[in-house]
């Protein structure tokens, strides 16, 4: 006689669907309005927060301005990477310079540490792909992953911070100059209720971080932008009834906006978006996508990898020549939608 003995499983309702990464070759689509229902509030509320506080990113006596051409890069873990899912922080940017025709890189990747970055076998280092995007303005997100090792940690971190910081610094990535570093701090880790963890004791840590961070910047007299402070008193204070991570600890759509806002007014930008932004925003994220694939290739054995040879170092380096030609014609179609949405009304 078979018996059953199987029990029907129950998930708390709140665990979200853990998408793969190849989930990144679908872009949100924006509504009409070019933000998420709920946006709106959390948006207003993270400028008021910001209008209070009223700082500037520290060591930053000057304006942050680019020059004609920049190309700026985003390194660091899982808070970097999902910026390419929604578009609202390279939006942000070129609509605030819509005469500097800007190109925006993402190398952000899941998991990594200021001083552990595993990659497939002859991916290429860090310095490698930063000199292959000939990247003037370094964006460093950092201190979320490593901050799981508390207190007895936190030395480490900021050393291994500072070593990583002299050694892009003795770098000329762009041929020219060395590079324009800006430190961001992580994020505070949103209080969401059972089934997920307590934030409280996460925010220390994180908060302790956020600290180790900001001395390194000030010993190398770099760009530090706090995102922690901000984001705890907006998750504290978010009226929406949505979250703004999905598991307390990535961001929504409507919490990328939030934390593009408050790494915009680090960098000086204060003017408001000029309403609808869904189109550029469309080209940002497909620009996005094109690039993810061109620079972590899904066939990625078969491209550099153990079975490049004999017909991988034939077939694909044309592939690569033209998402390199795709990407910087959606480069172009951005550059000209910022331009056009930063006209001056007749």
């Amino acid at each position: 006689m078979r018996c059953n003995t199987r029990k029907k499983t129950r998930f708390p309702n709140r665990l979200p669907i853990v998408k793969k990464t190849s989930s990144l070759l679908k872009s949100p689509r924006p509504n009409r309005r070019g933000a998420s229902i709920g946006t709106i509030g959390s948006i207003a509320l993270a400028i008021s927060i910001l209008a209070t506080r009223n700082a500037p990113a520290q060591g930053q006596s000057q304006p942050f301005e680019f020059s004609d051409g920049e190309r700026v890069v985003l390194i660091g873990n899982t808070l970097a990477e999902r910026f390419v899912y929604f578009g609202w922080l390279e939006t942000r940017l070129q609509l605030a310079h819509p005469d500097k025709h800007l190109s925006i890189r993402n190398l952000g990747w899941s998991g990594d540490e200021v001083a552990l970055m595993p990659r497939p076998l002859d991916f290429g280092s860090l310095e490698d792909h930063l000199a292959a995007q000939k990247a003037d303005t370094i964006l460093l997100f950092f201190g979320a992953n490593e901050s799981f090792a508390g207190a007895a940690g936190v030395e480490k971190y900021g050393r291994d911070l500072r070593a990583l910081c002299e050694n892009l610094r003795s770098r000329k990535f762009n041929e020219k100059s060395a590079p324009r570093l800006v430190l961001l701090s992580p994020i505070a880790h949103e209080q969401l209720g059972p089934p997920w963890p307590d934030a409280g004791d996460r925010n220390v840590e994180l908060e302790r971080y956020t600290d180790a961070t900001r001395r390194a910047a000030e010993a190398l007299d770099l760009v530090f932008i706090d995102l922690f402070h901000p984001t705890r008193t907006l998750m504290a204070e978010n009226g929406t009834g949505k979250p703004l991570t999905i598991n307390g600890i990535h961001l929504t759509d409507d919490g990328c906006r939030a934390v593009s806002e408050i790494i915009a007014a680090g960098l000086g930008i204060t003017d408001p978006l000029p309403g609808d932004v869904s189109s550029i925003r469309s080209l940002v994220m497909e620009k996005n996508r094109q690039f993810f694939l061109r620079w972590r290739p899904v066939n990625a054995e078969y491209v550099f990898g153990r079975r490049k040879e004999p017909f991988g170092v034939i077939t694909f380096p044309p592939e690569m020549e033209q998402l390199d030609k795709q990407i910087a014609e959606l480069d172009g179609k951005i550059q000209a939608a910022a331009a056009k949405l930063s006209a001056p009304k007749p």
